[in-house]
């Protein structure tokens, strides 16, 4: 029997993309290539034949001629788009999945419409919508802000947390100006960030341990910039009773079937005095489980967590893909 054939794909990621616009491409470092050299050890090492297939001009040509059984590593709605039309298959959420995890309020719109805790929140398309927060706000300060379809706490900085008005008006609009998308501003959770990893489809969903970021710095949160300096202190499985572990697993399982998402992603959430609330899901999750120490991605982490190798985990996920298109 052949071996099933693998075209990795290779494109500069959203989250890059955006931090760019917001601080400046000098001021932003991408390790794509990293990541695909990952990869693609790791599709090697788990029995597939791999072929790199570059985002460009003659992406469509280049799919075409290389005769793909299925696409990895996809990082965009219009990837998925392009192959859903040709109809080729490939790892991840298809694009209506897509459309709603990438639209942080649209995401929380449909997890709310479920009975599932979300911060309530608020859109702002202009200076002028901010106008709702300064004599009668819709939930107290502080607030957090970032744009709607953010990744990766691209447009993230430590302003993002809002205290009054002025510094409101002034954040909405460095984001309007700079990324130019619509802004999130949401009540502010206190807590414990806890994400967790999930792979598979329907009910067939493999949950992977609780990781809980403990800051170095009290009061600290995720920005841009702390996700690539990685100095906080992870924990995994979270430090949580073993009850409380399969509540918060659960509770991200019905998150993530919620949006339709298929074959992996994450959902992060905040685990507060009034228990768990969802912040968002990622459909485009890193999947690095290297340096083994302190992975350069949370899923990893996870995944080193559970004792599973960089081929385990994406073999487990192109699995998952394989067998929702009945190839396996």
């Amino acid at each position: 029997m052949s071996k099933i054939k693998i075209g990795l794909l290779s494109k500069k990621r959203g989250n890059f993309k955006i931090q760019e616009k917001f601080v400046g491409k000098d001021n932003v470092a991408d390790e794509t290539y990293k990541e695909v050299a990952h990869h693609k050890k790791a599709l090697i090492d788990a029995g597939y034949e791999v072929c790199i297939i570059r985002y460009g001009r003659s992406f469509i040509k280049d799919l075409e001629d290389s005769k793909v059984d299925l696409v990895f590593n996809i990082s965009s709605m219009a990837e998925a788009a392009i192959l859903e039309e040709l109809e080729i298959p490939f790892a991840g959420s298809d694009t209506i999945g897509i459309a709603i995890a990438v639209n942080k309020a649209l995401t929380k719109a449909i997890w709310k419409s479920k009975g599932l805790q979300t911060a309530p929140f608020h859109i702002a398309s202009s200076v002028e919508d901010c106008s709702i927060f300064k004599d009668d706000p819709p939930f107290d300060y502080p607030l957090f802000i970032k744009p709607v379809a953010g990744r990766g706490s691209a447009g993230i900085n430590e302003d993002s947390v809002i205290v009054n008005h002025e510094q409101l008006i002034k954040g909405v609009e460095e984001i309007l100006n700079t990324i130019r998308q619509p802004v999130l501003i949401e009540k502010f959770l206190k807590g414990t960030e806890i994400t967790i990893g999930l792979i598979g489809n329907g009910n067939d969903i493999k949950i992977l341990p609780p990781l809980e970021i403990s800051f170095n710095r009290a009061g600290s949160f995720l920005t841009f910039d702390k996700k690539e300096i990685d100095d906080d202190t992870f924990h995994c499985p979270a430090r949580l009773k073993d009850e409380d572990i399969y509540k918060i697993k659960e509770f991200a399982k019905i998150a993530y079937q919620a949006i339709g998402s298929k074959d992996y992603g994450r959902i992060d959430t905040v685990l507060t005095s009034e228990g768990p609330f969802l912040v968002e899901i990622n459909s485009f999750p890193g999947l690095m489980c290297t340096p083994k120490e302190k992975p350069h991605s949370y899923i990893g982490f996870m995944a080193v967590a559970d004792n599973m190798s960089s081929s385990d985990l994406i073999d487990e996920i192109i699995r998952s893909a394989l067998k929702r298109y009945k190839m396996i």
